[in-house]
């Protein structure tokens, strides 16, 4: 997978350096199958460009927590100016997790691996592509968990992300209690966060 992940960082830092010349390229996630559509956003139409490497390898060590394998893993981690989200959506007809790096300002390392992971657990559980829910949010929530014990973090730091967690449920997201015990449940058993494919 190290293999995969290095090639990969290479590939976007070449498409990186074009891309940076005309300045990416501009995304309405309206029009995506997407999860989290971004808070605040109301339809305005972003940039997002490849990421910096360090974003792709905070992916590819969530991959190898999980034992995922080639196309499992086979998704380009992209940033954005989100209002502090990420979003797992498809892009060109390939799977790509949209991730703003104010969030790597407020959740440190940790957290951004949770969140990272979180929104691999939405492209694993094959969760784009139907109406968002808060069953498909606690399903990313113990995928989060597991890549997080896996990877050998501590339950705090696999919990670091839930700072930014809504304390009421919504149409999309169950409430923060309930989001914290599916992290710790991830974290407690790994081996059932990948039961969200059966």
């Amino acid at each position: 997978m190290r293999a995969n992940a290095i090639a990969l960082v290479t590939l976007l830092a070449s498409v990186s350096a074009s891309v940076a010349e005309d300045r990416g390229m501009t995304v309405d996630f309206d029009k995506l199958p997407s999860m989290h559509f971004p808070i605040g956003m109301n339809g305005k139409s972003v940039g997002v460009i490849p990421a910096f490497e360090d974003y792709a390898f905070l992916m590819f060590d969530a991959c190898d927590a999980m034992h995922l394998t080639g196309g499992e893993c086979a998704i380009f981690p992209m940033n954005a100016d989100l209002d502090g989200n990420a979003i797992a959506t498809v892009l060109g007809g390939n799977p790509v997790i949209v991730y703003d790096r104010t969030l790597s300002q407020k959740l440190g390392y940790e957290g951004a691996m949770a969140i990272m992971a979180h929104e691999l657990g939405h492209h694993y559980c094959r969760h784009l592509g139907s109406p968002p829910n808060p069953l498909k949010e606690l399903e990313a929530d113990r995928f989060a968990g597991a890549a997080m014990r896996n990877a050998g973090m501590s339950l705090a730091n696999a919990l670091a992300m839930a700072e930014l967690f809504d304390e009421r449920p919504s149409r999309t997201h169950a409430a923060k209690d309930d989001r914290v015990a599916a992290i710790k449940a991830g974290w407690k058993n790994p081996i059932s966060a990948k039961d969200c494919r059966r």
